[in-house]
């Protein structure tokens, strides 16, 4: 007869159905209250060896283990504070009690049966309590990250796209009624308010790059015409005032005989 263990796997439709089976050493029957999402490479923990699995953040799971006369429903939660997991077991009744650990799942779980047990052989994992070791969450997790960089780089292609059309207009001087036309004809084309948007955003950020200051060039000096003339003589003022105007509009001088 073969001594090996069975290979654990899991009964699910997830994320259709949030119940998910798990037979392993043990049967675990869990809940997905909230799916919750993995942080950033940087920020992201894994638990420790031999497995190493990612810790989510905003993760909250329902945990069922045990037999008919022995079983124990427990609701688990982590959530990253300061750029650490925070292990949260809630058990009772109403989920009224609660056991935290910010250290690990290992941790959070010997806090746990120190409460419900004292039998030490019937002390369940941190990993399985909180159920990271499921692959169908795991799975979807990573399908919407996938599905997010996707869409980032498709916006930073587009929005490329848009500042290159942008340019165009400008060094070539299209109206936008003409390239409305044309995107009408090519549907491949950005369409016109969409181009316009970006127009608008980069002189935005233009504007915050080099600011522009308005001169005032009105006037500011009034000329006083109470004051007394310093010329008063009829026939000077007769002579002087066509010299002015002709000075002034740059009329030549009448030649002299």
């Amino acid at each position: 007869m073969s001594n090996s263990k069975q290979r654990p796997y899991e009964q699910e439709n997830y994320p259709a159905s949030p119940e998910i089976i798990y037979y392993g050493d043990r049967k675990f029957n869990y809940t997905v209250i909230q799916e919750g999402v993995y942080p950033p490479v940087a920020q992201l923990k894994f638990t420790e060896a031999p497995n190493y699995f990612p810790v989510p953040d905003n993760y909250i799971i329902k945990t069922t283990w045990g037999r008919s006369n022995n079983c124990q429903t427990i609701q688990c939660s982590i959530y990253y504070i300061e750029g650490n997991p925070h292990y949260l077991i809630c058990f009772g009744n109403n989920f009224q009690h609660q056991v935290v650990s910010v250290q690990s799942t290992f941790d959070a779980s010997v806090e746990l049966h120190n409460i419900i047990t004292s039998n030490k052989k019937t002390a369940v994992s941190g990993v399985h309590l909180y159920g990271l070791q499921l692959k169908c969450i795991d799975r979807n997790r990573k399908s919407k990250l996938w599905a997010l960089k996707l869409h980032d780089e498709s916006s930073k292609t587009t929005q490329i796209r848009h500042a290159k059309v942008v340019h165009i207009q400008d060094v070539e001087n299209v109206l936008r009624d003409a390239y409305r036309y044309f995107a009408a004809m090519e549907s491949k084309l950005p369409r016109e308010y969409a181009i316009s948007q970006t127009h608008q955003e980069i002189n935005a950020h233009m504007e915050q790059l080099i600011p522009i200051n308005f001169v005032d060039l009105t006037p500011t000096i009034t000329p006083d015409f109470s004051e007394e003339p310093d010329i008063t003589d009829p026939i000077i003022v007769e002579q002087v005032r066509p010299l002015q105007f002709n000075s002034l509009f740059n009329v030549p001088h009448p030649p002299h005989f």
